[in-house]
C-alpha cells in the first residue's frame, strides 16, 4: 500500500524520510496488541512547484507492505513532528477517470474525460520526483538539481 506524507520540511533527505518511516515500523506493543510487522519497499520525495504563486512544496510517497502495517503506520505517524514540523500521513490514492466520485449524470462522458486531463485543483503546477539528494531548492544557489520530470 502506498502512503502519502504531506508537508515535508525543507532540507529533508530521502534517507531522513526513510528513517522516519522505518522507526515507526519497528514492532511495538500497544494496549496488549502487537503491531503488525511491515517493510518499507520504496520511498520518494515529490517536489511540487506552483509558478503562479511562486511556492514549492515537498511531499513523500512510500510503499509499505503488508497493507495492515501501512494502515498502522498511518495512524502512528499522522500528526507527528518530523524535523520540527507536523506532518500529515494518509493513504495515497492515484487519480483515475474510472474512480471519479463526481456526479456523472449531468456531465457528458467526453467532457468528464477532458476534466481529468490535468489537475483540476491547481492548474499549471510542475511535479518532479526527487530520487536522491535534499529537498532544498539548490537551483536558487547555483547548484545542480537532482530531479526527473514526471
Amino acid at each position: 500500500m502506498d502512503i502519502f506524507i504531506r508537508r515535508l520540511p525543507n532540507a529533508t533527505t530521502r534517507l531522513d524520510l526513510m528513517q522516519f518511516i522505518t522507526s515507526a515500523l519497528n514492532p511495538k506493543w500497544y494496549l496488549l496488541q502487537f503491531s503488525p510487522l511491515g517493510t518499507l519497499r520504496h520511498c520518494d520525495i515529490c517536489r511540487i512547484e506552483d509558478p503562479k504563486l511562486g511556492q514549492v512544496e515537498y511531499h513523500g510517497i512510500a510503499h509499505v507492505t503488508p497493507a495492515s502495517a501501512a494502515l498502522s503506520l498511518i495512524h502512528r505517524l499522522d500528526g507527528e513532528i518530523f524535523k520540527n514540523k507536523r506532518v500529515e500521513v494518509r493513504k495515497f490514492f492515484r487519480r483515475s477517470i474510472h474512480r471519479d466520485r463526481r456526479d456523472r449524470s449531468s456531465t457528458a462522458p467526453d467532457a468528464l474525460h477532458e476534466q481529468r486531463k490535468q489537475d483540476r485543483r491547481r492548474p499549471g503546477i510542475r511535479l518532479d520526483h526527487l530520487h536522491a539528494g535534499i529537498t532544498a531548492d539548490t537551483r536558487l544557489h547555483g547548484g545542480g538539481f537532482a530531479a526527473l520530470p514526471h
